[in-house]
């Protein structure tokens, strides 16, 4: 398997990893929320070809369509099983289009196709976001959105997760917490022609119970100073929301 595609592995899981993606739908989770607020200026009321790039089950473009119902959105994700939820999910609205795909290598015809592209939740959890990045920009006119971890320093962290509860760790790492240099991040999306990059720092403002401790899972932390830290397994949740703007 190509180590770009470790999160392929979550098909071993399947139902595991739709009935927690299923939760997205059923509880709007305060990420999303905060996506909804920043891209609505971009979208309301306008006719968009919009690209939710490793769609998942398709909850972001079930709940933008609500806010842009004239633009056009399309799913791609490399998981077939994902994709035949997403498609259940969107049954009925005809302007969502999803189709297996492999984002690292668009095909010619989504060239400068797209006036969005979104990918949420995802750079963190591949071995690198370059590839990842360069595919969005190749494929975007106007602005991308995406939400990942960051560190405001000159250091990437590469961190491997093996859960042993999952069938996908039984036979080694099962995926990617990654933790990227903002600065760096930066410099790299400048250097492939961007105008401008806007981050936007996200802090949850309510209580999420912790899960069990051999699986992975965001639950907060609140600190003697107010606010909350965001932990999965071991790991601080160092969220930013960035738009790039091209």
């Amino acid at each position: 398997m190509d180590n770009k595609y470790i999160y392929l592995k979550a098909e071993r899981d399947k139902e595991f990893v739709i009935a927690s993606m299923r939760k997205y739908v059923t509880e709007k989770q305060e990420l999303d929320k905060k996506l909804e607020e920043l891209i609505t200026p971009f979208i309301k009321g306008k006719s968009m070809k919009i690209l939710d790039a490793c769609c998942g089950i398709g909850h972001i473009p079930y709940f933008l369509s609500d806010i842009s119902p004239k633009s056009s959105f399309l799913g791609i994700d490399i998981n077939q099983f994902l994709i035949a939820e997403a498609k259940k999910l969107c049954k009925n609205n005809p302007n969502i289009q999803f189709e297996v795909g492999d984002i690292f290598n668009p095909p010619a015809k989504f060239n400068k196709y797209f006036d969005i592209s979104i990918n949420w939740k995802t750079a963190s959890w591949l071995p690198y976001y370059d590839d990842l990045l360069k595919s969005l920009i190749n494929v975007t006119k106007n602005h991308i959105f995406l939400s990942s971890l960051f560190y405001n320093g000159d250091i990437d962290f590469e961190i491997k997760v093996r859960e042993y509860k999952k069938n996908a760790g039984k036979d080694g790492f099962n995926g990617y917490y990654n933790v990227y240099s903002f600065p760096h991040f930066k410099e790299f999306v400048y250097d492939l022609g961007a105008k401008n990059v806007e981050s936007y720092d996200f802090e949850i403002n309510k209580d999420i119970p912790k899960p069990p401790v051999d699986q992975m899972g965001t639950y907060t932390v609140k600190l003697d100073e107010g606010g909350r830290l965001q932990i999965s397994g071991c790991v601080i949740m160092m969220w930013k929301i960035i738009r790039i703007d091209m």
